[in-house]
């Protein structure tokens, strides 16, 4: 008898929709060095800005809305990346195909501290206007907020991520 309630209770959460579906947003990270984390949480992208804020960026964001740290990559080409391997760094942004990488670590609100990247790659193994995944390593350094005058403290931080936006037909009508 218990196992017909079970099964019963099985195909009301599978009628009502109560099954949580896989997260289309995702990534997680490793940051070792001057700060030791392990961030994670969602992604968001696309290209941001106009011509009359300077000119398009291409945007991928880690963990926006997370207390473990935030990881930002900006692309100045302004166009969505085709699948490859791509420089990181304050050099690279400056070519057409790299990329300029950050690391805020604590949460957006109460920043720890600040690292940016001075080199290494940013790989895209997927990507559209809908659906972006990928891995990346890079060094950065920066400082801690507690002590901003010591702005050579090193950072190495390693990821993977991937996001997917939902298809027009699976959102939410507007009012």
């Amino acid at each position: 008898m218990k196992s017909i309630a079970v099964l019963g209770l099985g195909v009301i959460a599978l009628t009502t929709g109560a099954f949580v579906a896989a997260p289309t947003s995702y990534f997680e990270a490793a940051v070792d060095g001057a700060v030791e984390a392990r961030p994670s949480g969602e992604v968001a992208f696309g290209v941001v800005g106009d011509s009359a804020t300077g000119g398009p960026a291409f945007t991928i964001t880690l963990g926006a809305e997370g207390s473990t740290g935030a990881i930002l990559f900006t692309s100045l080409a302004g166009t969505v990346p085709t699948p490859g391997r791509y420089a990181v760094g304050e050099d690279a942004a400056m070519s057409a195909t790299g990329f300029l990488a950050s690391y805020v670590a604590g949460s957006v609100e109460h920043p720890a501290g600040l690292y940016r990247a001075r080199r290494g790659t940013l790989e895209i193994t997927e990507s559209s206007a809908e659906h972006i995944s990928g891995h990346f390593s890079f060094t950065g350094t920066g400082f801690a907020a507690a002590d901003p005058s010591e702005d050579d403290s090193e950072v190495t931080v390693n990821g993977v991520f991937t996001s997917t936006r939902p298809s027009p037909a699976s959102r939410p009508a507007q009012p």
